[in-house]
């Protein structure tokens, strides 16, 4: 009972704020009406407004959730996968239009391209048995994104792609970590891919030095105690809600102070962020994940290694590790050509950490550090420039890659 009435009063002031910055947003900032319509469209409907075909696929993972993959179509194409980072969602690869953005831009050379929707995000939130309201539909971690989302959304592909028998794979943030995850538990799955390339590529983190990420970190555990105790297994708790809310509050009300905090966790770059699309970004941005997601990048901060989930248990960790404590994910089973792009102003991965990935990894085809000083973890995404000095090069590794000559 006394759960229930504090998420009522958290709920009460989560409306209040809403109706509040709805109707404050009507004489403040002027937003260009052409950039709110696609901030509230759908990632199909985004990708048909431009004039691309769209496809909704639901894809069953072996562990009952039901994911969602956006498809540009290009029949007799090569596949091609592309999976976000952790919070965003199959937009992320169309949300700068068909100039920048890479998902456009490898339709119009005749890819099939796939985008996935992992567990717990605004598009994936089905599972066989459990209701989104339950905690066991949270209980998830960018590990079973690596075992069972990955996996099940490679053989639905190459399923639907006759006369392939790989795919090529692009992932920023998350969507390397539970790539390398796949890779190190499932490595038969290495023969499916024909190249990997990683945007700002998430597995060590003992030389992060966000102020932001280290203070968060400090009180990981109090945190998610407090959030479960709360009932809070989601995180952000009533997405839904707190999405619309953010992106009113940050494209009408406080829209300077959005941005500095942006740039704040994930490294100050102005000079490639256009600030007039924060409406854009805001209406997409946070699209869910599990509190366990965050408890488990957590856990890997300042750790040395890239470990399995810490149940803070020794009964737990042995029944789910078969160990005292978590091993660590075996990452020379990785033995696929790895493409790795990285950057110094990234404050969500350091480049020496990045560095000592390579240093593992047994088939690194490419290692490019960005020239640019300030290039930081969104900027593989939202930069401005993010056509000529990231995804123009993506493509062409992957044309060597299909051409023989990598």
């Amino acid at each position: 009972m006394l759960r229930s009435c504090h998420l009522k009063y958290c709920y009460g002031i989560l409306i209040s704020l809403f109706i509040f910055c709805d109707t404050a947003s009507g004489d403040l900032i002027r937003v260009d009406k052409n950039i709110l319509e696609d901030a509230n469209l759908i990632t199909p409907n985004l990708i048909k407004k431009y004039g691309y075909p769209a496809e909704t696929h639901k894809i069953q993972a072996k562990d009952g959730f039901v994911l969602t993959a956006h498809r540009i179509p290009k029949p007799g194409g090569q596949p091609v996968l592309l999976v976000h980072g952790l919070l965003d969602s199959s937009v992320a690869y169309v949300i700068l239009g068909p100039e920048r953005s890479l998902g456009f831009l490898l339709s119009d050379l005749g890819y099939d391209v796939w985008l996935l929707n992992t567990r717990g995000n605004r598009y994936s939130r089905k599972h066989r048995r459990y209701h989104r309201y339950q905690p066991q539909f949270w209980d998830f971690s960018f590990h079973e994104l690596g075992m069972y989302d990955l996996p099940a959304a490679i053989d639905y592909i190459l399923a639907r792609s006759k006369g392939y028998e790989q795919i090529h794979y692009v992932g920023h943030s998350q969507g390397t970590t539970s790539f390398f995850v796949m890779g190190s538990e499932k490595p038969a799955y290495m023969k499916k891919i024909k190249l990997m390339q990683a945007l700002a590529p998430v597995v060590f983190w003992d030389y992060l030095d966000s102020p932001i990420i280290l203070t968060f970190v400090k009180y990981l555990r109090p945190l998610v105690f407090i959030a479960k105790s709360f009932g809070i297994y989601e995180f952000p708790p009533e997405n839904e809600v707190w999405r619309s809310l953010i992106q009113k509050i940050c494209s009408f009300v406080f829209q300077n102070t959005c941005t500095y905090f942006l740039m704040e966790a994930m490294g100050v770059d102005y000079a490639q962020f256009n600030s007039s699309l924060l409406p854009l970004f805001t209406g997409h941005a946070s699209s869910g994940s599990s509190v366990k997601s965050l408890e488990h990048f957590g856990q890997q901060i300042h750790s040395g290694g890239f470990f399995k989930y810490n149940y803070y248990s020794t009964w737990e960790n042995r029944r789910n590790h078969g160990a005292d404590t978590p091993p660590q994910y075996n990452l020379t089973n990785v033995d696929c050509k790895v493409a790795l792009y990285y950057s110094k102003n990234d404050r969500l991965t350091s480049d020496k950490d990045v560095v000592r990935l390579r240093n593992i990894l047994p088939n690194v085809v490419l290692d490019y550090l960005f020239p640019d000083p300030l290039y930081n973890h969104i900027n593989f995404i939202w930069g401005n420039d993010v056509k000529t000095v990231l995804n123009d090069r993506i493509i062409e590794l992957m044309r060597k890659v299909d051409n023989g000559e990598v």
